[in-house]
């Protein structure tokens, strides 16, 4: 077996994210480390199989559909494994998908072992925090598809999105229209992309209704259930009034969310309203059915699938496709209750 990426990254006393930069000539290494890594790949007789990804003979047709996550937790959700399926489906077999999955801290590495390979026609990146230029950096000119990554510009970047603003927008209306005034929204992350999206989205449907917004109402969390949770049980221990209705980013803050108020004797949706995002295939089977939005994983496989067949084909796909939303209204929402509970009466 030839000598690999990670064999030059141990030598060299560096990551295998820097030998990637060296080895495609990007910045971000001095002109020292990337002579060693040079030197060292040399020695090593290891050289990036650029040539053959340029002979049309033995282009490969293999894409690299890169998942990523804060933890392994994530991925105990459907949703990325719903956009995997409906890409899978659509591409048939008309190119091979190797599918990599890790946590962000392990990510950088995955990729730039992947991009030094040789034999990789695309990327797809779901789930990524790192920046695109700082994938590109990595990739050199290989195509990549992003997956909520809007308003991409540069040459072979592409994003697949769902219209986030308007999913939060969605389902913060339809509270304000049951009579919610103060509601919360549970799932800002500042500067992630898509939880700015719909920090907008929520924002516009409070201008919409003429009301306004405390900075109490936008709280940050991260996006599985147990922050969800969390983010109720400290406002609660500490002897604040929650708001009657509460928006998530996604369907699995909802989750803790609900959890919480079930544990704390409060009821969805005669004391508290929620909604979430995603249309998770759980949400139409919990104690209390999720009102929530269908961001149509089938759509956005399809429209990776098919950016990525225009790559192989030579033609020049859409550059920004986002990907319309639907709301599903269920049992979580209801009309605001003056009498509903807010607090957490102590003995």
């Amino acid at each position: 077996m030839g000598s690999t990426i990670y064999d030059i990254a141990k030598i060299a006393g560096v990551t295998t994210a820097t030998v990637s930069l060296a080895l495609n000539n990007k910045k971000g290494v001095s002109q020292q480390t990337k002579q060693r890594i040079i030197d060292i790949a040399k020695e090593l007789n290891y050289f990036p199989n650029t040539n053959a990804r340029s002979l049309s003979t033995r282009k490969s047709m293999t894409v690299a559909l890169c998942i990523s996550a804060v933890s392994y937790e994530y991925f105990n959700s459907s949703f990325y494994f719903d956009i995997i399926k409906y890409i899978s489906q659509e591409i048939g077999n008309t190119l091979f998908l190797t599918t990599q999955i890790s946590t962000l801290d392990k990510e950088a590495e995955t990729i730039a072992t992947l991009a030094t390979s040789g034999n990789i026609m695309a990327f797809v990146f779901i789930g990524t925090r790192l920046s695109v230029k700082f994938i590109c950096s990595l990739i050199g000119d290989i195509p990549a598809v992003f997956f909520n990554k809007p308003d991409l510009k540069g040459k072979n970047v592409y994003s697949v999105s769902f219209d986030n603003k308007e999913a939060m927008r969605l389902i913060t209306s339809h509270l304000i229209s049951l009579g919610h005034q103060r509601i919360a929204y549970l799932g800002y992350l500042p500067g992630v992309i898509p939880a700015e999206n719909r920090l907008e989205g929520f924002k516009k449907a409070y201008q919409e209704a003429n009301l306004e917004i405390e900075p109490d109402q936008v709280i940050e969390t991260e996006y599985l259930p147990i922050f969800g949770y969390s983010a109720i049980r400290k406002i609660l221990l500490e002897q604040k009034e929650l708001p009657s209705g509460l928006v998530c980013g996604n369907d699995l803050i909802a989750v803790g969310v609900m959890q919480a108020l079930r544990e704390y004797s409060f009821k969805v949706p005669h004391d508290i309203s929620v909604a979430g995002i995603d249309n998770l295939q759980l949400t139409d089977s919990l104690w209390v059915p999720l009102t929530t939005v269908d961001v149509n994983c089938h759509s956005i496989g399809e429209e990776i699938a098919h950016i990525l067949q225009q790559i192989a084909e030579g033609e020049e796909p859409q550059k920004n496709p986002v990907i319309d939303v639907s709301l599903i209204i269920r049992e979580s929402s209801g009309s605001f209750n003056p009498e509903g509970k807010r607090t957490l009466k102590m003995p």
